[in-house]
C-alpha cells in the first residue's frame, strides 16, 4: 500500500490532514489519491517529479489513458443517491434494535431487580446484564472479519432471529437462569448484528461519512428514546410480559427491513474501484485478525483504548441512571423519564456532532464532545446530583447530548485510519476487547453499589467519572500518534 508523505499549507491555513486508507493530504484545495493494488510507479504518476529526499510528494493521474482506478479516491465512494441512502436507512433501522436495547437496558434492569428478581443481590443480577452487554460487543469479534468477506445479509438474518427468540425469552422468565439464558440469545443477536450494521456506512460515504454515521446511530437514541417510554406504559397496562413481547414484535420488524435495505459495497474477495485490495483470501478468521491487528499501531491501540474506558463508562452511567436517580429520591416514574431524556437529546448529539465533524474533523469533535462529557460527570452530576433533583434533569439534557458522539464517532473516526475492507475486522477487534469490560465492570459496579445508599452510589459515579477521564485521555493520545501537538489541523 502507498502512502503520500505531506505538503505545508499556506501560512495561516488550517491544515487537512486526512487519514482514510493512509492517504494524507495537507490542504483542502489538494486531493491525493493512490491505488491500492500496486506501488507507484512512473506509468501512473505523470507530469510530477519526486525528491527522494524530501516529505513532500503528490499522487496525481494525469496520464492520457486516464486509469480510472487511480482517480480521486473521493470519486469511488457515492456520497448520496437512493441506494445509499436506502443504506444509511437500514442501518438506522437496525441499530434501533442493536443500540437501543443498550441505551434502555436500564428499563429492564430496573424493573427485574424490583420485581421477578427482587429477592436476589444487585451483584447476582448484574451478570444478566454483565453478560449481555459482553457478548454483544464480543461478537464483533467474529463478525468483523465474515463482514469483510461476505458482507452483511446472513449476519442480519442470524442477528434478527436470535433477537427476537432472546425477547420471547426474557418475557417468560421468572427465575435469574432463565433471564440469563435469554440474555444470551440477545446478546449473540446483538453481536451479529451491529459490526455490519455501522461497518458499512463507510463502504458507501467518504465526505459526508461523519453525518451519516451519526445518523444512522441516532437510531440507538431513538429505541433508548422510544422503548423505555413504552415499557413504563405498557408495563401498567398489559404486563411485563406482553411489554416485552410487543418490544420483541417491534425488533422484529425493524431487523427484517434493515435486512433488506442494508447492502455492502466492497468485500475482502472483490475490488472496488481501487479502494479495496482484493487480497485478503484466508478462509478462517484468525489469519485475518493478525494481519490487520499491529501493535505498532499506535494510531489504533490509543483508539481502543480510548474507547474501551468511554464506552464502559457511558454503559455503566446508562444501566444504572435510572437506579441512581431513585436513591436521590425520585420516583421509579420519573427515573425512566430521566432515561428518556438522556435518549432524546443524544439524537442531537449524534446528529449535530457528527455534521461538523466532516467539516472540522472527526478526532477534533469527538475529544471536544468527550471533554464535556467528563466535566458533566465530575462537575455536575458528582457534586450537585444528590443535592439537587434540578440537577439530575440538567444532566440528562447535558450529559445526554455530550455521549451521543461516543458511539457515533467512533467508526467515523476508526475508518479514518483504517482501509475499508478491513473496517470490519478492526472494529470487530475493538468492539471484542470491550466485551471483556462489561462483563467485569457491570459486575464491579453493582458491588460498588452494594445496598444502593447515596454515598454508595456517589462511590459508583465517581468511578464513572475516572473511567470517562482516562477515555478522554486516550483519544487525545491518538490524536498526537497522528499529528502530534500541533491544534490547528483537521484531523
Amino acid at each position: 500500500m502507498s502512502r503520500t508523505a505531506t505538503r505545508s499549507s499556506p501560512v495561516g491555513a488550517q491544515d487537512d490532514v486526512e487519514l482514510e486508507n493512509y492517504v494524507y493530504s495537507r490542504t483542502k484545495s489538494q486531493t491525493f489519491s493512490t491505488h491500492h493494488h500496486s506501488s507507484v510507479t512512473p506509468e501512473s504518476v505523470s507530469g510530477t517529479r519526486s525528491d527522494s529526499r524530501s516529505n513532500s510528494t503528490t499522487l496525481a493521474n494525469n496520464n492520457d489513458n486516464g486509469n480510472e482506478n487511480d482517480g480521486n479516491e473521493e470519486e469511488s465512494y457515492p456520497d448520496g443517491g437512493i441506494r445509499a441512502y436506502s443504506v444509511t436507512l437500514g442501518s438506522f433501522l437496525g441499530l434501533i434494535v442493536n443500540l437501543g436495547m443498550i441505551n434502555s437496558i436500564g428499563a429492564l434492569q430496573t424493573y427485574i431487580s424490583r420485581n421477578q428478581l427482587v429477592k436476589l443481590s444487585e451483584v447476582n443480577i448484574s451478570w444478566i446484564f454483565g453478560i449481555f452487554l459482553s457478548i454483544a460487543y464480543a461478537g464483533g469479534l467474529a463478525t468483523g472479519p465474515i463482514f469483510d468477506k461476505y458482507g452483511p445479509k446472513w449476519l442480519l438474518i442470524a442477528s434478527t432471529l436470535f433477537m427476537f427468540a432472546g425477547l420471547m425469552g426474557a418475557a417468560s422468565s421468572t427465575s435469574i437462569w432463565h433471564f440469563i439464558l435469554s440474555f444470551i440469545g440477545m446478546g449473540i443477536g446483538n453481536g451479529l448484528g451491529m459490526t455490519p450494521l455501522v461497518g458499512v456506512i463507510s463502504h458507501w460515504f467518504h465526505k459526508k461519512r461523519g453525518l451519516t454515521t451519526g445518523l444512522a446511530t441516532c437510531g440507538g437514541s431513538v429505541g433508548g428514546l422510544v422503548f423505555p417510554l413504552m415499557l413504563r406504559s405498557l408495563y401498567v397496562q398489559v404486563g411485563y410480559v406482553w411489554a416485552v413481547r410487543v418490544l420483541a414484535f417491534i425488533c422484529l420488524a425493524c431487523m427484517v427491513v434493515s435486512t433488506l435495505l442494508v447492502k455492502e459495497r466492497f468485500t475482502s474477495k472483490k475490488s472496488g474501484g481501487g479502494v479495496t485490495e482484493g487480497k485478503a483470501k484466508s478462509h478462517v478468521i484468525k489469519p485475518r485478525l493478525t494481519k490487520v491487528f499491529k501493535i505498532k499501531d499506535f494510531k489504533y491501540v490509543y483508539v481502543i483504548l480510548g474507547s474501551f474506558f468511554a464506552e464502559l463508562s457511558l454503559v455503566l452511567l446508562v444501566t444504572y441512571f435510572a437506579s441512581y436517580s431513585i436513591a436521590q429520591g425520585v420516583s421509579e416514574s420519573t427515573s425512566y423519564l430521566l432515561l428518556t431524556v438522556w435518549n432524546a437529546v443524544g439524537i442531537l448529539g449524534r446528529f449535530i456532532p457528527g455534521f461538523i465533524s466532516d467539516v472540522y474533523g472527526r478526532f477534533n469533535v469527538n475529544i471536544l464532545m468527550l471533554i464535556g462529557y467528563t466535566l458533566t460527570i465530575l462537575v455536575l452530576l458528582l457534586p450537585f446530583g444528590p443535592k439537587s433533583h434540578g440537577a439530575l434533569w440538567a444532566f440528562a439534557v447535558l450529559g445526554g447530548y455530550c455521549s451521543g458522539s461516543i458511539l457515533s464517532l467512533l467508526p467515523a473516526c476508526l475508518s479514518q485510519i483504517t482501509p475499508v475492507n478491513e473496517m470490519g475486522t478492526k472494529y470487530g477487534i475493538l468492539n471484542s476487547l470491550l466485551a471483556l469490560a462489561n462483563l467485569f465492570g457491570v459486575p464491579i459496579a453493582a458491588a460498588i453499589i452494594r445496598d444502593g445508599t447515596k454515598t454508595q452510589y456517589t462511590h459508583f459515579m465517581i468511578f464513572v467519572g475516572v473511567l470517562a477521564f482516562c477515555g478522554t485521555f486516550f483519544w487525545c493520545c491518538s490524536r498526537v500518534a497522528i499529528v502530534g501537538f500541533k491544534l490547528n489541523i483537521k484531523v
